[in-house]
């Protein structure tokens, strides 16, 4: 049984969901945009042996909004507060997606508060996610993204703008529409359409506007991997069909992190099975990883 609770780190309210305690902590970051409920799949299977905390980043979820506050290194405060505050061990992070650099990142500023990270497809090669971000196709989606969740039409029109979204994947054209994906049915846009009804539509300012380079100015990604000292398994989705995390990030990680393993997910796309709930590729990998530590 999960139960929701919230702490106040000086700045926002952070809403998370807590498992009974069965072990040792286990902190769970969501991608960007999104909510806590991502991990749902896998959370059952993990409760077993660990303590699972699974956050709402500012901004998402029934987390506090911060207008103009949604830089990376705010949502590194936020989660570096909840180890501090919350926690009186060292903590696995798992960060998904966006997630995962919020979990680098506080796992190099506060490596006495992380016990090891797994690192869920992350855009962890800059010169790609730079590029990406700055395409045409990338600003659109997303200046669409946050129009919708700005006007906040009841939850049919919602799903329904959402499943006519032009999604953008890297290397590939034309645009996939939202709604063809094989995840995409009605129960998931509906989902989908709650999640971004919750958000609040300053968070994908800079995504929509094509700011990356100001969105990701602080990041310096050589700098945080040559601070972690703590195990890393790195889960790279399938390049194929929408992963991530590139070939040459996950080169370049092996490289720097002294203590690193790489899992790739074949035929697995960036969520890695969890929108279709196809979660055993990924429970394997992360429980196979958690019990060597």
């Amino acid at each position: 049984m999960l139960t929701e609770k919230d702490f106040n780190t000086g700045i926002v309210t952070i809403n998370y969901a807590e498992s009974p305690p069965s072990g040792s902590p286990l902190v769970m970051v969501h991608g960007l945009p999104g909510s806590w409920q991502e991990f749902l799949p896998i959370i059952p299977a993990l409760t077993m042996r660990w303590h699972i905390y699974a956050l709402d980043s500012r901004g998402q979820g029934k987390s506090g909004h911060v207008p103009g506050r949604y830089l990376p290194a705010d949502y590194t405060a936020d989660l570096n507060a909840f180890l501090h505050t919350q926690l009186t061990e060292p903590a696995v992070l798992f960060g998904l997606s966006a997630g995962g650099l919020v979990a680098l990142d506080a796992a190099a500023q506060r490596p006495e508060k992380v016990r090891a990270l797994i690192i869920g497809d992350s855009p962890i090669d800059m010169e790609a996610l730079l590029a990406w971000m700055n395409s045409t196709e990338f600003c659109r989606y997303f200046t669409a993204l946050r129009t919708i969740a700005a006007s906040q039409p009841p939850l049919p029109g919602m799903t329904q703008a959402l499943a006519d979204l032009p999604l953008p994947v890297p290397d590939q054209d034309p645009p996939v529409r939202y709604g063809d994906l094989p995840m995409a049915d009605d129960t998931y846009l509906r989902y989908w359409a709650k999640t971004v009804g919750q958000m609040d539509p300053d968070i994908l300012e800079y995504h929509a506007e094509g700011r990356a380079q100001e969105f990701l100015r602080d990041i310096d990604l050589d700098d945080i991997l040559q601070k972690i000292t703590c195990p890393v398994l790195l889960i790279q989705a399938d390049p194929e069909i929408g992963g991530l995390m590139t070939d040459r990030a996950v080169a370049h990680c092996l490289e720097i992190l002294p203590d690193v393993s790489h899992v790739l997910l074949e035929k697995t796309g960036h969520d890695l099975g969890l929108t279709t709930w196809e979660v055993a590729p990924l429970l394997r990998a992360v429980n196979n990883f958690l019990q060597s530590l």
